[in-house]
């Protein structure tokens, strides 16, 4: 019998030698072709990359080839590539989808398969159910009905960048974490070696003993190197380089929450862009502040990018994102991209001519200070946990505070007088995922801290 793919969250992931094999990327391949076809495309143009997982260039091949065999022409990208850099060939002209070989942000033994539209942005959970449906066993052929044509997609991406944000010559040190990942030596190359510290910029699978996901706790050694460098900013990106972490000139890490909120007043305050805020379920409340504050509409979505995405192409939209660094912005492809959010940060940082505390704490002075705190517990609890709380409607009272409400959109908010807390499972991993807001980062912790004890888990 055939495994069963399913995609999640953000693309089809799995155990490199376990699910992630060459007959199910077979699989894969072959049904997204059809998908295509079924669409009204007769002759599908598909540009297909990989990160710098294990064996990413050979599955690639493999899938190129594959892609070809279903009568599709594939253009494949030489040597690893940043998934926004294939969402932005997948758009050009003449191009109807793109694929990735990527698992993101995943621990090392994972590989993945993204899906990516001809708008540039992420296959919507309609376009990835109808892929599912037409997943078929495992069969050998060989037609070669298809072209397989490699092309430098990263030099090209670059090329594109550096024309969509002029920078001129930057007058302080950035320090740079690709984190072994894809985004490797891309910084440097758009902002000159000289201004540029690139740290973890070689190939390494294993990313250094732990996911290749730019939160705080993996970034210690970004945030002592940005102290040491006397750097204004230090910049990590994940293993497809479509997401970014962010450190300030004092060694500390900025959530990505303020990022989004950086932005916004950059972009509206500073530029006069108007737009939405679009937003997922476990971002923060500043931004709801913000926009009622300055008129711009603040939409909401559970989990995703992939529900993010299509707003960019639906309405005005001036950013969107989520918790976990990925984040696009007006102006470009509707996409997570590091990359892209690095250089407006930096141009936002030049223009402004203050450094990020002081741009932070202006958004603290207007609003309000808020603190965020986010826990994966790895349990096998977690479906008695979920069970639970749907079956007795959440906790009642969190570390001392009274829950005066409960949303559901996407897992379960929990909303007190000044603070909130999110209970859901990870949508790509075995994980349960504890999400927290409050005026300071000790009671943020305290609230996630409080939920574990309260679930049997250790803290």
């Amino acid at each position: 019998m055939s495994t069963s793919l399913r995609f999640g969250t953000d693309g089809w992931r799995a155990v490199i030698g376990r699910e992630f094999t060459y007959d199910n990327l077979s699989r894969l391949a072959r049904a997204t072709v059809k998908w295509l076809k079924q669409s009204g495309v007769e002759k599908p143009r598909i540009v297909i990359g990989h990160d710098t997982r294990f064996s990413g260039h050979l599955f690639a091949q493999h899938a190129a080839h594959e892609l070809s065999c279903e009568g599709a022409d594939v253009i494949l990208a030489v040597g690893p590539t940043p998934t926004p850099a294939i969402s932005w060939a997948a758009s050009l002209e003449g191009t109807h989808a793109g694929i990735v070989i990527t698992a993101s942000h995943n621990p090392p033994e994972y590989s993945g398969f993204k899906i990516k539209t001809h708008v540039g942005g992420p296959a919507t959970s309609a376009m990835t159910d109808m892929v599912e449906s037409l997943i078929e066993p495992y069969r050998h052929r060989s037609t070669g009905a298809g072209d397989v044509t490699e092309v430098d997609i990263k030099s090209n991406y670059i090329q594109h960048l550096k024309s969509l944000v002029d920078l001129g010559p930057l007058n302080f040190t950035v320090v740079h974490d690709p984190m072994y990942g894809a985004g490797q030596g891309i910084m440097s190359e758009l902002l000159g070696s000289d201004v540029v510290t690139e740290i973890h910029g070689e190939l390494n699978p294993g990313f250094g003993g732990h996911p290749p996901e730019p939160i705080e706790r993996h970034l210690g050694e970004l945030m002592q190197r940005v102290v040491d460098e006397k750097a204004l900013i230090g910049i990590a990106h994940d293993g497809d380089a479509d997401r970014i972490g962010v450190v300030d000139e004092c060694g500390n890490f900025v959530t990505s929450h303020m990022v989004m909120a950086l932005l916004v007043a950059h972009l509206h305050g500073h530029q006069n862009l108007h737009g939405a805020i679009v937003r997922t379920f476990a971002t923060s409340a500043i931004l709801e502040k913000m926009g009622k504050a300055w008129g711009l509409p603040v939409e909401t979505y559970p989990i995703g990018f992939k529900y993010v995405a299509p707003r960019f192409i639906e309405t005005s939209v001036l950013v969107g994102g989520e918790e976990s660094g990925g984040i696009a912005v007006a102006g470009h492809i509707p996409e997570r991209d590091g990359l892209y959010v690095a250089l407006v940060m930096l141009k936002m940082m030049m223009e402004r001519k203050k450094p990020l505390t002081e741009l932070v704490q202006e958004l603290f002075d207007e609003f309000g200070p808020h603190a965020y705190f986010r826990s994966d517990v790895h349990t096998e609890k977690q479906p008695d946990i979920i069970a639970h709380l749907q079956q007795t409607g959440g906790l009642t009272e969190i570390d001392g505070r009274t829950v005066k409400s409960m949303d559901t959109l996407d897992g379960y908010k929990h909303l007190m007088n000044d603070a909130w807390l999110l209970v859901r499972p990870s949508g790509t991993e075995p994980v349960l995922r504890i999400y927290a807001e409050a005026p300071t980062r000790p009671e943020a912790e305290s609230l996630v801290y409080d939920t574990q004890m309260q679930f049997g888990l250790t803290p």
